[in-house]
């Protein structure tokens, strides 16, 4: 919790309720950075004896993330967020094909439109580069269709992209069931469809060792699973090939030129694996909270629309809701005036109002797209805290509901 003082010159608890977007950085990791910061400093890229203990730290980070998600320490590439992993895995993979003898107008790709900007928009350049970018539907939950899936697959297809966790509404993909449909069509069309994950949003809440998710290139966000913000892992499996997309020196065997962030990727690697120490008991536990907070919501605010799936295919500590005709950005504003950090989007479609695209795809209702809220809860959440979140909207509700009728 983050204690502010209120105007009366009081402490009062504020209760941060935007995981999806930042989380915390753990005690442990902020410990094993620290040395990183000051005394050793070195370029992990020198031959002396300081660069010598900044690329055995890399490479000690680089070896607790492979045990973590159970590969060999030559697939793990350190990047600067999800963002560069995905960019990275898509583009570096369609650009490796090319590089091997294809054209990119032959090439055919398949995502869907519900998922985060850092994966559209690399999806946007390879459109504009010829490749055939297909959108697989997603039901009104947000789960892909697996036999709209099956129908867009060919001889053609070379990647297929898609969120393990959606960054607004929470649902999981039903990652196991995608795949067997891809190794279906490998076996009609006979050619290798890479798969990709983006699971920036995965690993404190579902498991996501390498062997559970069956991806050929995994992208992993620090940030959002209580490491450094501005460290990203990208994971690939042993036939996942990437050529660069960024150039500069040999760091990261090529794929991520520049000077490594030491501090940071030692403090991903100690998040990262605390965060799939535990991911099942913190996923029973925010799970039951989420469940009871739904439910007092719902009763409280009857005209609020839950957006995305219910129960397990929902990520524990994700609440989205629609409450159309109100301005949920104004009502942001209100809850964090009485202590309450949520947001109504992804921090990174931008800032400001607009609808989610998400929603849009999901309802095809611009009113319910453009009156979202999310909620998204931490390890330390409690009912009592949604319940006085709820509490605040009802009252501010109450008070809007002058003004649209």
């Amino acid at each position: 919790m983050i204690r502010e003082l209120n105007m009366f010159g009081r402490r009062k608890k504020r209760v941060y309720l935007d995981w999806a977007a930042a989380t915390p950085l753990l005690p442990e990791a902020k410990a094993a950075m620290l040395p990183f910061l000051s005394g050793d400093f070195g370029n992990p890229s020198a031959i002396h004896k300081e660069g010598s203990v900044a690329r055995q730290a890399v490479e000690g980070a680089r070896d607790k993330v492979a045990r973590t998600f159970k590969v060999r320490p030559e697939f793990i590439t350190f990047t600067s967020g999800g963002t560069e992993a995905n960019n990275i895995a898509i583009l570096g993979s369609i650009k490796k094909l090319v590089e091997s003898g294809s054209e990119y107008c032959d090439l055919e790709v398949v995502t869907t439109k519900i998922e985060h900007p850092s994966v559209s928009r690399a999806f946007d350049e390879l459109e504009s580069l010829g490749v055939k970018v297909k959108y697989v539907a997603v039901d009104e939950t947000g789960l892909i269709n697996l036999t709209a899936l099956r129908e867009l697959l060919s001889a053609k297809t070379a990647l297929v992209s898609v969120s393990y966790i959606n960054s607004e509404i929470g649902t999981i993909q039903k990652l196991h069931a995608i795949k067997k449909v891809l190794k279906e069509a490998e076996e009609v069309y006979g050619n290798s469809i890479l798969f990709h994950v983006d699971a920036a949003q995965a690993p404190l809440w579902v498991n996501c060792q390498f062997d559970t998710t069956q991806a050929d290139y995994l992208a992993l966000d620090a940030a959002k699973c209580c490491g450094p913000k501005g460290v990203g892992v990208l994971v690939q499996s042993r036939r996942a090939a990437v050529s660069p997309v960024t150039f500069g020196g040999g760091q990261e065997a090529g794929l991520r030129p520049g000077t490594e962030n030491v501090a940071g990727v030692v403090g991903a690697a100690v998040a990262l694996e605390a965060a799939q120490a535990d991911w099942k008991s913190r996923q029973e536990t925010i799970s039951l909270v989420r469940d009871q907070a739904i439910k007092y919501l719902l009763a409280e605010v009857p005209e609020a629309l839950i957006n995305g799936a219910f129960g397990a295919d929902r990520v524990a500590n994700n609440i989205n809701i629609s409450l159309p005709l109100y301005d949920t950005e104004f009502m942001a504003v209100v809850l964090d005036k009485h202590g309450f950090a949520v947001s109504t989007k992804s921090a990174c479609s931008g800032a400001g109002g607009g609808e989610s695209a998400v929603v849009k795809e999901i309802s095809a209702d611009p009113s319910r797209a453009a009156s979202t809220l999310r909620i998204t809860s931490g390890s330390d959440t409690t009912l009592k805290d949604l319940q006085r979140l709820t509490a605040v909207l009802r009252k501010h509700l109450d008070k809007m509901s002058a003004y649209i009728k």
